[in-house]
């Protein structure tokens, strides 16, 4: 299908949100912080981005702010535990182009992906 970048400080979670996107039939790229998923993204052209909110340095929110400061056109969409309205608005506001919480359940990320890649923003 396509590629997906997952950034999360989380090896538990890389490896269990990987392994439904390749059930999903998804190649996924993976990145521990957001300084390196922003490298990722520029080197490396995923069709969408997956990304943790809260983490150690370079969070979520730098995440989008980096993308949108580059004007890079890459559906994120956040996937995180935080599960307040105030942070769901802030990520939104920011470019997010949706949040989901975890854990992840596998036939919303697949709907949500479909989402993403039919709204024409990629």
């Amino acid at each position: 299908m396509v590629t997906v970048l997952l950034i999360d400080d989380s090896a538990f979670q890389r490896k269990i949100i990987t392994k439904i996107l390749n059930e999903l039939g998804h190649d996924v790229i993976t990145a521990d912080n957001g300084h390196e998923g922003v490298e990722r993204i520029l080197n490396e052209k995923p069709a969408i981005v997956l990304s943790d909110l809260l983490m150690p340095g370079y969070d979520g929110t730098w995440v989008l702010g980096q993308l949108k400061e580059r004007e890079i056109k890459v559906p994120v969409i956040m996937v995180t535990s935080d599960v307040q309205t105030t942070t769901r608005d802030l990520c939104m506001s920011l470019g997010a182009f949706d949040y989901l919480n975890k854990p992840v359940q596998k036939n919303l990320l697949q709907a949500t992906i479909k989402k993403a890649l039919t709204a024409g923003t990629i």
